[in-house]
């Protein structure tokens, strides 16, 4: 717990440095800059600068459009003004296909889809916020799952800014987002592992933070740049290409998506067998979570295949990555406002017995021996229909203590002895339900699996599969 804790403190100063140091002193471009003040500090440029623009302008006069959009476009690139693309000059030459590729390129331009983005990216921000204020859930996968959010809106917020050209008044953004680029497939890799198996963290796990930290340490220079550096280093004019190491990181952002989206994906598998019957919401919002996620890696690797061959964020391939990933975080937002429990569960009760089995005689091989029998007497002699069974039946039957027999429920099964023999009554219920061969009625069901009463039957029921026994049978059905 203490490790996954510095894990996420350590990435959340890291939003904070980055983030932070992207919009502070960063704008360049505050104020129009005339012929004795231009953004680049230079004298030489300044001078070569004004050489351009003044060209440009002769040009223009002359009627010589093709020279004039020229020169600006080389001015733009010496000065990194880019307040002349509104220079009433250059009205009458508004429909110029090189002065609309100009103005595209550089003119800030915030359209329905950027405010899409950017309103779904602050939604991800409040979302992981409001995550990790739910109580009585596992915080460990709340925070899990919270920077999976949050990483996204991240990156959403930051590609929306350069798309809309506002990154140019604002150099510092550079390679915001990008130090996050390692780490979507092990956060997720591990969400999954927590949910799925109970995972507790060890020193041992933050060797997966590696990529992330020698990214870090490359791109060092490059956080450091000034403002100016930066600006030149996004006109492509700079000491760095204007993507730096563009094919190295994206190269290994997809090994890394795709190694860790294939161990996801074989813990999704191994826990939809053992939880289909007893958590289909859970299994369903787990499955939801892979598709949307596979579906961004897989417009992803269409998109660097394009983005590398043109450097062209703006294409379709970009498009699906974005779509994608809005609706990875308006649907996990939805799921942690509507039903938080299916999204990260909870294991308070499962926390307080492994501290209290700290300092248990308990062997490994021997606790395994017991559960191996439990599962027997679950499974083959079906023990949990007896509606008088209590845990000194158990222990009895395994040959050992009443304290041995509740550290095995717990330490293998992640739950109490009542939830245990719940659970399968509940399962054996669902196979009544699905066949009812012998049209039995709910009660009689709930009888037949251990129950006393109607009422423990149904509650038991929709706290493992989210629905009562009559819903359970209408969906079965396909009763609407």
């Amino acid at each position: 717990m203490q490790v996954l804790k510095n894990i996420l403190r350590t990435v959340f100063l890291l939003f904070l440095f980055i983030g932070f140091s992207s919009f502070s002193n960063t704008s360049l471009n505050d104020e129009s800059i005339d012929d004795t003040q231009i953004a680049n500090p230079n004298g030489t440029q300044i001078e070569q600068g004004l050489i351009y623009k003044n060209k440009s302008l002769e040009y223009l006069e002359d009627g010589e459009v093709e020279l004039a959009v020229e020169n600006l476009r080389n001015y733009i690139l010496e000065t990194g003004d880019f307040s002349i693309l509104n220079n009433g000059a250059y009205d009458y030459i508004y429909d110029n296909p090189g002065f609309i590729e100009l103005k595209n390129k550089y003119e800030v331009s915030f359209g329905l889809s950027s405010f899409f983005y950017l309103y779904v990216g602050l939604i991800g921000f409040f979302i992981a916020f409001v995550l990790n204020l739910r109580k009585k859930t596992d915080r460990v996968a709340n925070g899990l799952i919270g920077l999976f959010v949050l990483m996204h809106s991240f990156f959403l917020i930051h590609t929306t800014l350069y798309v809309s050209n506002f990154t140019y008044n604002y150099p510092h953004t550079l390679g915001m987002s990008t130090f996050l680029s390692f780490m979507y497939g092990p956060v997720l890799y591990f969400y999954y592992k927590r949910i799925t198996e109970n995972y507790t963290f060890k020193k041992v796990d933050l060797i997966h933070l590696l990529p992330t930290l020698g990214f870090i340490i490359v791109f060092i220079p490059i956080y450091s740049l000034s403002a100016g550096e930066k600006l030149d280093v996004m006109l492509g004019v700079g000491k760095y290409e204007p993507h730096p190491y563009l094919e190295y990181i994206t190269a290994i952002k997809i090994i890394s998506l795709l190694v860790y989206g294939f161990f996801t994906f074989k813990l999704y598998r191994k826990n939809a067998k053992k939880s289909a019957k007893t958590s289909p919401k859970k299994v369903k919002l787990q499955r939801t979570i892979m598709i949307i996620h596979a579906v961004y890696a897989a417009s992803y690797i269409l998109y660097a295949y394009i983005f590398i061959d043109n450097y062209n964020f703006k294409g379709a391939a970009s498009s699906f990555q974005f779509v994608a990933m809005s609706f990875l975080v308006l649907y996990v937002g939805y799921i942690a406002y509507a039903n938080p429990q299916v999204l990260v569960g909870t294991v308070q009760a499962v926390k307080k017995q492994v501290v209290k089995y700290k300092n248990s005689g308990l062997t490994t091989s021997f606790s395994t021996e017991l559960k191996e029998e439990l599962v027997r007497l679950l499974e083959v002699e079906k023990v949990y229909r007896q509606n008088s069974i209590k845990l000194e039946t158990i222990a009895e039957r395994l040959g050992t203590t009443r304290h041995n027999a509740s550290q095995v429920i717990n330490e293998h099964f992640s739950l109490n002895f009542f939830e245990l023999i719940n659970k399968y009554r509940v399962e054996e219920a669902m196979e009544l339900l699905r066949s009812n061969e012998e049209n039995l009625n709910i009660i009689d069901i709930a009888y037949e699996v251990g129950y006393n009463n109607k009422v423990t039957f149904n509650k038991s029921f929709k706290r493992f599969s989210n629905l009562t026994p009559s819903q359970f049978m209408k969906l079965e059905r396909g009763v609407a």
